[in-house]
């Protein structure tokens, strides 16, 4: 416990004896200067008394990464069904080629984002693209081959950018 000081003493912080200081930490009342305070939710606390932990939505787990995969696997198998199902009734392949990538992103970004509670990382980031971009690929393989054009570029770049943008840093 720090020392009892009169008035006429002047506190100096408990890591830096050098340096005098008005601040206490509020669990174990050391003398702090503002080089060794955390700010913590209950006040200010010394190095030792405020670790800092993991904000819970940035806290991603390996569980949240498999629960993440397995339902980027079934929006992709969506998206290439949608994909053919618009091909089959549009009769051809540029309205699909720019509406789905579009709908996959903003399907895959929200779902996963939900599944794993909100929390963000690259690894989702990953994950929620690659959706996009192999649900894409698939479906103009099983539709011809892939044709790319401006258009069909920039709606898949469209739906990566969705798709990363609810689970982005």
């Amino acid at each position: 416990m720090a020392e009892q000081q009169t008035e006429s003493q002047v506190m100096t912080c408990h890591w830096h004896p050098a340096v005098p200081t008005g601040l206490s930490c509020s669990q174990c009342q050391r003398p702090i200067c503002t080089q060794c305070l955390v700010q913590a939710p209950v006040g200010i606390r010394c190095r030792d008394c405020g670790k800092a932990v993991p904000m819970p939505t940035f806290d991603v787990r390996p569980s949240n990464y498999a629960k993440a995969a397995v339902v980027a696997v079934v929006i992709g198998v969506l998206g290439v069904i949608l994909w053919l199902t618009l091909m089959f009734f549009t009769g051809t392949r540029f309205i699909a080629f720019l509406a789905t990538p579009v709908v996959v992103g903003y399907a895959a970004g929200e779902i996963i984002s939900r599944v794993v509670n909100l929390k963000r990382s690259k690894g989702l980031m990953y994950i929620a693209g690659g959706t996009v971009v192999l649900s894409s690929l698939v479906a103009m393989i099983l539709t011809g081959g892939v044709v790319f054009n401006l258009w069909g570029v920039l709606a898949l770049v469209g739906g990566v950018l969705i798709a990363i943008g609810r689970v982005r840093l």
